[in-house]
């Protein structure tokens, strides 16, 4: 298939995507805030090579872009791989969805950024990003994708917690067979200033239809954006 007519193909699943999106934010408009960045945090750890070979993972993308393109300040999905590291990938934008994966990841050094599941340090970078380096009184909703339970547990939920004093809402998002008790745990975490997190799993994400899929996303951020606005975070 040609680029031009990949991208053709693209743009007319993203416009009946975002017509989906717009569908399911009906009901939820007085609740989830008009403006705010947007994030992927995705996993890239050897165990995710097959999604990345597949066109799983580019037609996640693909699927996630409609929420920067209604929610993004400057209608860009900010991109984060991880493993037991962390890499900053160019942002995802109208220019490169379609062909993302091929491009910027699997090609360059992101093409041999393997490695082990560790949460903290990318969330760490997160948190750098958007309180320390370029603070905002817009909301900041990380979607954040892993195939497997992380070895980092302590300092997931320091990040976390501290995360829940600032304007960011972790989206989790397990994938696979895994059983993901960390993340459910992390979900329900204690002695945080707000509830900062939400968090869905699905053997496949293939099989989650574009509806289910925003619905699942949405789930809990609406009512973060109630909360966050009464304490004055965003």
């Amino acid at each position: 298939m040609s680029v031009n007519l990949q991208k053709d193909t693209a743009i007319k699943k993203l416009d009946l995507r975002k017509n989906t999106l717009e569908i399911i934010l009906k009901d939820k408009k007085e609740q989830v805030a008009t403006c705010a960045r947007v994030a992927i945090v995705l996993d890239k750890s050897g165990s995710m090579r097959k999604l990345y070979k597949d066109g799983t993972i580019q037609n996640l993308l693909e699927r996630i872009f409609p929420l920067a393109l209604k929610f993004d300040d400057n209608g860009e999905l900010d991109f984060w791989l991880f493993n037991d590291s962390f890499m900053l990938m160019p942002s995802v934008t109208l220019d490169n969805f379609f062909n993302y994966v091929e491009t910027e990841i699997m090609t360059g050094l992101a093409s041999k950024f393997w490695g082990q599941t560790l949460y903290a340090p990318v969330m760490n970078d997160v948190f750098n990003a958007y309180v320390e380096k370029e603070p905002s009184k817009l909301p900041s909703y990380i979607i954040f994708i892993t195939d497997g339970n992380n070895t980092d547990k302590n300092n997931t939920k320091e990040v976390l917690t501290k995360a829940s004093h600032n304007n960011l809402f972790w989206q989790y998002v397990g994938i696979g067979n895994e059983k993901f008790d960390f993340l459910k745990r992390l979900d329900n975490l204690k002695n945080r200033f707000i509830d900062n997190a939400n968090f869905f799993e699905t053997p496949d994400l293939n099989t989650v239809s574009d509806a289910d899929l925003y619905k699942l996303l949405l789930n809990e951020y609406p009512q973060w954006c109630e909360e966050a606005r009464v304490n004055n975070l965003i």
